[in-house]
């Protein structure tokens, strides 16, 4: 049966058949400053194709991390002006103000969720969240996404592959 998920699938596969772990590793640090499609995406079919869970969740766990702090350090030395063009001074204020009272929990949750986590770690280094603070709970959040997305890829990968293709 064949889905519109179809082309997702069969792009995530031959991602993963051709460049295995590297290529999650170098996705997950660009997926995490920059790249707009997220590594769960990548993780979930490898593990069908073989690829052993705990491996792929610890390597994507890694690059994401090395990613985070690339997106830190973006924001904090460029983040200001580019934030300053993209919304406006309310809009700036209002987010700042937010994430100032939230902070690491905001990272938390987008490192472990569904808020892009690029928009996360650059307002990390430009709101100059404690760097420190911001790789505990980014470690804790990215850990928990990845080995979740393994482990139900191996669990339910066959099942939904043989449904969606």
């Amino acid at each position: 049966m064949s889905s519109v998920f179809a082309p997702f699938i069969l792009i995530a596969q031959g991602f993963v058949e051709s460049y295995g772990l590297m290529g999650t590793f170098i996705i997950s640090i660009l997926e995490a400053f920059i790249f707009p499609v997220p590594t769960a995406f990548f993780i979930a079919p490898a593990t069908v194709l073989g690829i052993e869970p705990f491996w792929i969740a610890v390597v994507a766990t890694v690059g994401s991390l090395m990613g985070a702090v690339a997106g830190y350090v973006l924001g904090y030395y460029l983040g200001h002006p580019v934030a300053s063009k993209i919304l406006n001074k309310k809009q700036l204020e209002k987010v700042e103000l937010w994430y100032r009272k939230w902070g690491e929990w905001v990272v938390l949750i987008a490192a472990a969720g569904p808020i892009p986590f690029k928009i996360v770690t650059w307002f990390s280094g430009i709101l100059e969240l404690d760097f420190k603070k911001f790789m505990i709970f980014s470690a804790i959040g990215r850990t928990f996404q990845f080995f979740v997305a393994a482990y139900i890829g191996n669990f339910l990968g066959p099942w939904i592959i043989g449904v969606f293709l």
